[in-house]
């Protein structure tokens, strides 16, 4: 009864915050929707809202799709970061706690600049950040430039400098995976690398043996962060769309289908993910 008691106000809040909108939503995706001085009237007409959205609406898709390439192109890229800049935090080094709180501060401000009144106060950050986005286009365009002058093709330079376009975003948007590895490696036991240096093993056999099996369980937790922060991100290009068709043109229907085509692409995508960190994650002890 106290485990009961305990749990009310989440299930309350699941039931009406979460579970509620989410069926209505379903309904409204199968629905043509018609408003009155009462409020709206649902009549049901089936998939034609995904049909409409599939095959009528080529602009949604095309937006889906870049949403998909720039996840491709940004996921790996943190990943790695991530587990690079853990790797390096977690050595014993002169000033390591400043570096860990400069590397967790974009999530801070990320968080608090959705508040319109901090955000109007910090021009002086906003400033900083364009100026940085500024020197990192110039950056790019010069590694573009260099790549033509050595015949490198367009396409190839283009990749490059694209990638290098995604280093802010990267760092911007690698915190809380960096927080989540470097804590995993540090709950290994320094025992178990002793261990391994008494039986003869070097650096890059510990690494191999120790660090990564153990970490590997987070590493999945961390692409499932990414790929679901990558599609949900306040500047997603796709979940604009939907909101624009919902409440900007006033197509509910159109819209919740859009959601749920969504909301599928992006479960599916776990699901590969998971596959893939499934072949190399380790849970043993």
């Amino acid at each position: 009864m106290k485990g009961w008691l305990f749990l009310i106000p989440f299930l309350i809040g699941v039931t009406f915050f979460f579970l509620i909108p989410v069926i209505r939503s379903l309904l409204f995706s199968f629905s043509e929707i018609t408003y009155d001085s009462n409020g709206y009237i649902l009549d049901l007409i089936g998939l034609k809202p995904y049909k409409q959205a599939l095959l009528e609406h080529t602009e949604y898709r095309q937006t889906v799709v870049q949403a998909f390439l720039k996840m491709l192109m940004t996921a790996p890229l943190c990943l790695m970061f991530s587990f690079f800049m853990a790797s390096l935090l977690n050595q014993n080094f002169r000033g390591k706690t400043m570096f860990r709180v400069i590397l967790f501060l974009p999530a801070i401000v990320t968080t608090l600049k959705s508040s319109n009144a901090l955000e109007s106060s910090m021009n002086g950050f906003s400033g900083y950040k364009d100026t940085f986005s500024d020197a990192a286009v110039h950056f790019t365009q010069q590694i573009s430039d260099y790549l033509t002058s050595v015949g490198v093709s367009q396409s190839i330079s283009g990749s490059i400098t694209d990638l290098a376009d995604q280093l802010y975003n990267v760092i911007n948007i690698s915190s809380i995976q960096i927080l989540i590895l470097l804590v995993g490696m540090q709950a290994i036991s320094p025992a178990l690398y002793e261990a391994a240096k008494v039986e003869g093993a070097n650096s890059w056999e510990v690494f191999w043996k120790i660090t990564f099996p153990m970490i590997s369980p987070l590493l999945l937790t961390c692409a499932v962060y990414t790929v679901i922060d990558s599609f949900t991100s306040q500047g997603n290009s796709v979940l604009k769309m939907i909101q624009t068709t919902s409440l900007t043109q006033m197509d509910m229907a159109q819209g919740a289908a859009m959601a749920w085509i969504y909301f599928m692409t992006i479960t599916v995508m776990l699901a590969i993910v998971w596959f893939i960190f499934s072949k190399f994650i380790s849970y043993e002890n």
